[in-house]
C-alpha cells in the first residue's frame, strides 16, 4: 500500500546540497592545525554536528569554539557549492509551508550554503544551534514537525547519513535515503535514491504527498 504524508523534511548537507567535499576540507585543515587525528572524525563527523564530533574525539579543546572555526571555514568555501542534482526543482513542486529543514549546520552556515546553492528559504528551518542536542536524537526532527505544525509519524525525511536517519526515525518519521550511504535498513525507510532526479512528487485529492523513487510508488 503506497505511503501518503502531510509533510517532508530534508537534511542540508548531503541531501539539498553537495557540500561534503567542503565540510571534508575544512575539517581535514582543522585537524592538521589542531593536532587531532582526522581518521578519528572521519567516522563520527559525517550527519554529526561539529561540536558534538570534537567533544567526542577532542576533549581537551573548547568544542563551542572548535565548532565555530569549522562552521567559519564552511562559510569562506562556498563559492562552488552546488544543489544535490533535481533538488531545487523538486523542492519548487512542494506546496507552500508543507517542507522544513534539520540541520546539523549551524543557522547562519546554513542559510549561506541555501543561498550560495540557489535553494529557497523554507517556513522551519531548524539549524545545529537551535537544539539541545544533535543528530541522532530526534531533538532536530520533532522540533521541526512540529514547527510545521505535523505529527512526526505524518512527515517524511529525506537523509543521507545513518546519524540523520537514525534521529529521524527516533522521531518517528518515515525516511527516504538520498545518495550512497550504507544506511541500516528499517521497516521505516520507504526508499532509496541517487539524488532527486529519481524521484517524483505526486499530491493526491486531498493533499497529501506521495513519492515515486525509480518509477516505484512507494
Amino acid at each position: 500500500m503506497p505511503q501518503k504524508f502531510e509533510a517532508f523534511l530534508f537534511d542540508l548537507d548531503g541531501t539539498l546540497v553537495d557540500s561534503n567535499g567542503i565540510v571534508e576540507q575544512v575539517t581535514v585543515a582543522w585537524c592538521q592545525q589542531n593536532g587531532v587525528s582526522y581518521s578519528e572524525i572521519k567516522d563520527s563527523n559525517h550527519g554529526s554536528r561539529s561540536v558534538d564530533t570534537v567533544a567526542v574525539v577532542a576533549p581537551h579543546l573548547d568544542a563551542k569554539k572548535a565548532a565555530e572555526e569549522i562552521e567559519a571555514g564552511e562559510r569562506e568555501g562556498l563559492a562552488d557549492l552546488r544543489e544535490i542534482e533535481g533538488s531545487r526543482d523538486f523542492l519548487s513542486q512542494l506546496p507552500q509551508g508543507r517542507w522544513g529543514i534539520a540541520t546539523s549546520s549551524y543557522l547562519l552556515t546554513a542559510k549561506a550554503k541555501l543561498s550560495a546553492a540557489s535553494i529557497p528559504m523554507p517556513k522551519v528551518l531548524v539549524a545545529a544551534d537551535r537544539v539541545l542536542k544533535g543528530k541522532p536524537h530526534p531533538e532536530a526532527y520533532l522540533k521541526a514537525s512540529m514547527e510545521l505544525g505535523y505529527r512526526p509519524e505524518h512527515c517524511l525525511v529525506f537523509e543521507d547519513s545513518e546519524t540523520g536517519a537514525q534521529s529521524a526515525l527516533n522521531a518517528g518519521c518515515s525516511v527516504l535515503v538520498v545518495g550512497n550511504s550504507p544506511v541500516t535498513d528499517h521497516p521505516r525507510i520507504v526508499g532509496r535514491g541517487r539524488d532527486f532526479s529519481e524521484f517524483q512528487l505526486l499530491v493526491d485529492e486531498d493533499g497529501r504527498l506521495e513519492i515515486v523513487v525509480d518509477s516505484t510508488l512507494v
